[in-house]
């Protein structure tokens, strides 16, 4: 060391590189890591002799020297596994023993096979001072004096460089190159008899402490990850995964100089074993100046920036790398030397940042392995050193150590690019910790979070969905998670069940970090989640699915047959369908279905991504009842839910979303007076203005039909009654089931046409029928007077008639404006690919055509922020409105809509009809809709339908429709909620649903009284 660096030290001990904290564990570790040093530099120093006494090639010395690394760095890991479970300190004292043993076999060797192998087994025990030391390290000292700890650490392995080559030299010198190897396993010994009066800390106990726990709250450790939860949880840490990248790089660069450095000095400047031994050590002291030079340094840059300690590397690498080829090039051994201790200091110098931001940016509970698999990188360099011993044997040590330059040169760009994530590295980590001790604290004060949220991030790919998202749920409550479309609702809930891996933040269940455990595990905790609109396997039958639901319990065989009867019992309609496959069931069938499994798997938390997708009012109201059940039994829910008025029929807590964030949290009955937040994103002023192509043509891009003609003034009848649609006796069966019988209807040019019914009913089938996707047992299908009965549905599109599916049926590998694009392609003009190839001007001014149109809609439907997104990465509501805006741009005589507000938010439903009734107006088309929304459906159709079990049971004015008896009874039901999903409802709560929450939580009768 420095005199001023020995000199505050005899001043203030090494109680002030501790501050305060007993300094005996780091004198012991210290000591560790030099004698590690020991074994490893005199093989170096040696290699020359070692060579001519087993008659070996340079290309052989190296291989068995890099034979010893992968070894040790393959052993590290599962050793770093269970450093991070039992006790390091025995780990690293077994460690330390077991080298010495084997340096004492080296030095016994009497053929290359045990030379092999001592080399190996000295390499595997040399395994364990990584996964132990440094998370020993950190766990011994507070965060802000970390880089003169690990200054201190690190200074063994340069004054082991010191006096390992010295004494190496000397001893092989005056006696032979087995002697070092001998002697050195004495303080090896020495320092593993200290090690014995350490005491283990727990871990992460310091970065407890520094965020302000109480000494008994940080000494209770986190329960260690799984292997693949810990890598996960590192693969997260983008510094440490750009770091990765590196390793290769610096490995193969520093770990060849120093096996190629004795070999250059003895094959190229003829130096011997002493002097090889004294001039490699003279280097030591060199380094040590850089430890003194870094620590400081490395406290002032993270005290400023902690990306600043990586982003110095990229500095730092151009002057290793200048050192690498002058120590090439140089004319005789004072340039070569002097170039080697330049090389030397400069790295010192990095060492003690680094590895304080690694005990910063990896957490306290995978800090072994998280070290240790960093380290693993190193090894596909390693694997570079046979090459490089190879081109020195044939092309000579000079050319071999200047192709260190530019490799070392590509590493420190690589981790020096990572020095921009540090910072938000580490608050991640800060963030993990601060929610674990959030979740102790509020267990210790008995208000236990069943569900805990802190900072979470996600993304897929490279496109980040949510950003730092809190959420928090206590044992029995039900939550509303409410939010715009792509809002990242559902994203939530795949983080939370493990579907998705977060790359930031917490996830706290039941007092247990699940932050990157894997789904099946979740669902073993009792986290069980009801994916919106695919909860079930079209190709099984309801008996199949709940044996598959109780697959999944197989210790469990009573509850399974208990919970199943308890389901069959709610939803009596599933054993009616009991050997029928889950694709033939109605859409409400199939969400009690996946109620059901869900319900079967013995839920502590269960999440219902969309309870209300494309269900009947009244199916609506009877899962609401079961909803309510099932929490009066202390089941704890989160409800994903598009409309406002449904979640606040059952929670009285919600959270709602916007573009990856929580923008509200707190009473649900509050969110009715947030005009800022419940908004329509995509569809605002969607019934406003019109959009023409720059040709003068409507939106669709071909000239737009005459508007609906006026109603007569006296009657209130159209003045003309021009006929679009004309369906006679229309049937159609599945096998025995009789899914429509006999239906008839006409609409004409100036109307929109309502179809309402039970889920079952045969509302989709005789959309199927219209539009060719089915064969009707009888019946005939009229599109403007002309019998489309026998047509396809190509050709019925091409005649005018335009479909919208329930699960908006686009094309998932295309772009946003890739889909609008091919939905213009009914009114393209010049279809001939010789004229398309020739690029004639015709085709030229139709394209041009097309991509006005399409930014046109895009500005329409405000889906600007998605119009280079695939499809596949668009959440169900987002995808709605594309398949909205396609229809749009078919432009056809008759647009047929499968539930339009289907999956969007409620705000956007309520836009939604102001949009329909303009493109009714503007494009001069008749539409066809199906939709459970009542106002929705109310507010738009001049007529409607009601079907029931295949058949029309009420036809007439929406009024006169929905007042129906067998309406009534069959598909509205009485709850307000749901039938009123969309606009203005009563904030109390009705009479009724007060009535119906009493009965399902007596113990909350009075508070909901008082509502």
């Amino acid at each position: 060391m420095t005199a001023p660096a020995l000199a505050r030290l005899r001043q203030s001990g090494l109680r002030g590189v501790t501050a305060g904290a007993p300094a005996y564990p780091l004198v012991v570790l210290f000591g560790l890591n030099l004698v590690n040093q020991l074994d490893q530099n005199a093989f170096a120093i040696l290699a020359p002799n070692i060579r001519d006494a087993f008659g070996l090639n340079l290309a052989a010395v190296t291989t068995i020297a890099a034979l010893a690394v992968p070894m040790s760095f393959l052993l590290g890991v599962p050793l770093a596994y269970y450093a991070d479970r039992i006790n390091r300190i025995r780990i690293a004292i077994a460690g330390a023993a077991v080298w010495s043993v084997f340096s004492v076999v080296t030095g016994l060797a009497v053929n290359v096979a045990q030379l092999v192998l001592t080399r190996i087994g000295s390499g595997l025990a040399h395994a364990t001072n990584n996964p132990t030391h440094n998370s020993l390290l950190a766990d011994y000292y507070p965060p802000q004096v970390r880089p003169g700890i690990y200054a201190v650490w690190g200074s063994a392995q340069f004054i082991g460089a010191l006096i390992s080559p010295v004494a190496a030299g000397l001893l092989g010198y005056f006696f032979n190159w087995r002697v070092p190897f001998l002697v050195f396993a004495v303080p090896t010994m020495v320092f593993v008899l200290m090690a014995l009066r350490l005491r283990e800390p727990a871990r992460g106990v310091q970065d407890r402490l520094a965020l302000g726990a109480t000494a008994e709250e940080a000494a209770v450790e986190e329960t260690p990850p799984t292997f693949s939860e810990s890598y996960r949880l590192l693969m997260s840490v983008k510094a440490v995964r750009r770091t990765m990248l590196a390793l290769p790089f610096l490995g193969a660069s520093l770990l060849g100089f120093q096996l190629l450095l004795s070999l250059f000095m003895s094959d190229v400047y003829h130096v011997n074993t002493a002097l090889r031994g004294v001039l490699t050590a003279a280097g030591a002291p060199f380094s040590l100046i850089g430890l003194a030079i870094g620590a400081p340094l490395a406290q002032r840059l993270m005290a400023r920036d902690p990306g600043l300690v990586l982003r110095m590397l990229g500095s730092a690498g151009f002057i290793t790398a200048a050192s690498f080829l002058v120590m090439a090039v140089s004319p005789d051994l004072a340039i070569f030397v002097g170039a080697s201790f330049v090389q030397g200091a400069v790295f010192a110098v990095l060492v003690p940042g680094i590895f304080s931001i690694g005990s910063l940016i990896i957490p306290a509970k995978t800090r072994s392995l998280g070290f240790q698999i960093v380290t693993l990188a190193l090894l596909p360099g390693v694997l570079i050193l046979p090459v490089i011993g190879t081109i020195g044997d044939r092309y000579g040590l000079r050319l071999a150590i200047s192709l260190m330059a530019p490799v070392y040169l590509a590493g420190s760009f690589l981790i020096a690019s990572a020095g921009r994530f540090v910072a938000a590295d580490i608050e991640r980590v800060r963030v993990m910790s601060m929610a674990e001790h959030e979740v102790r604290r509020a267990l210790g004060e008995g208000l236990p979070k069943l569900l805990l949220v802190r900072g979470l991030d996600v993304a897929y790919d490279q496109v980040q969905v949510l950003f730092e998202v809190d959420f928090e749920l206590r044992p029995g409550e039900i939550v509303a998670l409410l939010g715009t479309n792509g809002a990242g609702k559902s994203t939530l809930l795949k983080a939370i069940s493990g579907l998705v891996d977060p790359v930031g933040g917490a996830i706290y269940f039941d007092d247990l970090d699940i932050t990157h455990i894997d789904p099946v595990r979740t669902f073993k905790l009792g986290v069980v989640q009801m994916p919106g609109g695919r909860s079930v396997f079209p190709t099984l039958t309801v008996e199949e699915h709940l044996k598959l639901a109780g697959a999944m319990l197989p210790d469990d065989p009573d509850h399974v047959a208990r919970a199943t009867e308890e389901v069959i019992g709610l939803f009596p309609r599933l054993r009616e369908r009991w050997d029928q496959a889950a694709g033939n069931l109605s859409g409400g069938e199939q969400q009690m279905l996946g109620l059901a499994l869900a319900l079967v798997a013995r839920p502590k938390l269960l999440m219902i991504d969309e309870l209300s997708l494309g269900l009947a009012p009244s199916i609506v109201e009877q899962l609401l009842d079961v909803i309510r059940r099932i929490h009066a039994q202390g089941t704890a829910i989160i409800l994903v839910e598009q409309s406002v008025n449904v979640a606040l029929a059952v929670a009285e807590r919600a959270y709602f979303m916007e573009k990856g964030q929580v923008r509200f949290h707190g009473r649900t009955a509050e969110l009715l007076d947030r005009g800022d937040i419940l908004r329509a994103v995509f569809l605002e002023g969607g019934g406003n203005g019109r959009t023409t192509t720059r040709s003068g043509r409507n939106g669709s891009g071909r000239p737009g039909r005459a508007a609906a003609k006026p109603r007569d003034a006296g009657t209130g009848a159209p003045a003309e009654r021009r006929v679009v649609l004309d369906v006679s006796d229309l049937s159609r069966s599945f096998g025995g089931i009789r899914a429509v019988t006999d239906v008839s209807f006409v609409l004409h040019a100036d109307e929109i046409l309502g179809l309402i019914g039970p889920n079952g009913a045969g509302k989709t089938t005789v959309f199927d029928l219209i539009s060719g996707f089915l064969t009707p047992d009888s019946g005939r299908v009229l599109l403007e007077g002309q019998d489309i009965t026998a047509w396809p549905a190509d050709r019925r599109a091409r005649g005018g008639l335009g479909r919208s599916f329930q699960d908006a049926r686009i094309f998932a590998s295309l772009t946003v404006a890739e889909n609008l694009a091919v939905s213009l392609e009914r009114h393209l003009r010049v279809r001939d690919h010789l004229a398309d190839a020739l690029r004639l001007p015709e085709v030229v001014d139709q394209e041009d055509d097309v991509r006005f149109t399409v930014e046109q809609l895009i500005d329409l439907m405000n889906l600007g922020a998605f119009r280079d997104k695939f499809v596949s990465e668009l959440s169900t509501g987002s995808r709605r409105i594309v398949d909205l805006a396609m229809a749009i741009a078919h432009d056809p005589k008759l647009l047929i809509l499968d539930e339009p507000s289907s999956g969007i938010a409620q705000r956007e439903t309520e836009a939604l009809g102001p949009l329909l009734q303009r493109i009714h107006r503007d494009v001069g088309c008749a539409i066809l809709v199906i939709e459970h929304d009542m106002p929705l459906i109310t507010g738009i159709s001049h007529r409607m339908l009601a079907l029931e079990l295949g058949t029309i049971i009420a036809e007439g004015p929406p009024g006169d429709v929905i007042s129906n008896p067998r309406v009534v009874s069959s598909y509205l039901g009485g709850d307000p909620a749901a039938i009123n999903r969309s606009g203005t409802v009563r904030r109390r709560r009705t009479a009724t649903t007060r009535a119906k929450v009493a009965a399902a939580t007596p113990a909350r009768a009075e508070t909901e009284a008082t509502s």
